[in-house]
């Protein structure tokens, strides 16, 4: 089991672990995503969560995850364009390294045209494919609410902190984000 995994003590915890590894299995591969940095400092964590995870990736999550539920591929590929625009330099790239990893790691269930045509496009080099774009729309295929996919994208972006400092950092993360009726407070 990975050295990340939760005690029965936590079982939210357990769940967004849960959450994390369906979303992203290879997500011991993915390396640095867009937070850069150490976790443990909490100043370069505040400034990320509120100018990249709040502003630009919550947004996403959030859109790709309805889309993915209710609209489709047209929605998607928009959702990853404007993420696109929205980030720059070394984060982008990043993100779409890491979300190229997770499409190429698995085959969509035959009955999810929109992931499936999604991936297609990421692949033919038609869609950016950004991390938390097919992070969201795999939560959507497999039932995870969009505060469940929120919390596996910060525990992905903080797994370079210590173990024992892990889950507070992902805690303090989910703790800046604006509260409302569907988003976790803290893990």
């Amino acid at each position: 089991m990975h050295e990340l995994d939760p005690s029965q003590e936590y079982p939210i915890r357990a769940e967004i672990f849960r959450a994390a590894r369906l979303c992203a299995p290879c997500m011991d591969r993915l390396g640095v995503l867009t937070f850069e940095g150490s976790p443990l400092q909490e100043s370069a964590r505040a400034l990320w969560c509120d100018s990249v995870l709040v502003k630009h990736l919550l947004p996403s999550l959030t859109a790709a995850h309805q889309a993915t539920s209710t609209r489709g591929f047209r929605e998607l590929l928009e959702i990853d364009a404007q993420l696109d625009a929205c980030l720059s330099g070394p984060t982008a790239r990043r993100s779409r390294a890491a979300g190229r990893m997770v499409a190429l790691d698995f085959r969509p269930p035959a009955c999810e045209r929109a992931l499936a045509r999604y991936c297609a496009a990421q692949e033919s080099g038609e869609s950016s494919g950004h991390l938390t774009t097919i992070l969201s729309a795999r939560a959507a295929v497999f039932h995870i609410p969009p505060h469940l996919a929120l919390s596996a994208l910060i525990f992905l972006e903080m797994r370079t902190a210590p173990v024992a400092r892990f889950w507070p950092c992902v805690e303090a993360c989910l703790l800046r984000v604006p509260q409302s009726g569907h988003l976790l407070r803290a893990a």
